[in-house]
């Protein structure tokens, strides 16, 4: 995300997107989905979980 949309979020912010990606696979194909970004990557940085 950070790469291509420009949001550093870390693993919450994957989790959300993880599940509108699979909400909008089914039932709700075509609609908007809102979510917030609760955290950013900036805390993850600095472990091995960056690499």
């Amino acid at each position: 995300m950070a790469q291509h949309e420009g949001i550093f979020g870390g693993f919450s912010t994957g989790a959300h997107v993880s599940a509108a990606a699979r909400l909008l696979e089914g039932q709700e194909k075509g609609s908007t989905l809102v979510f917030l970004v609760c955290d950013s990557g900036l805390k993850y940085v600095s472990t091995d979980l960056y690499l």
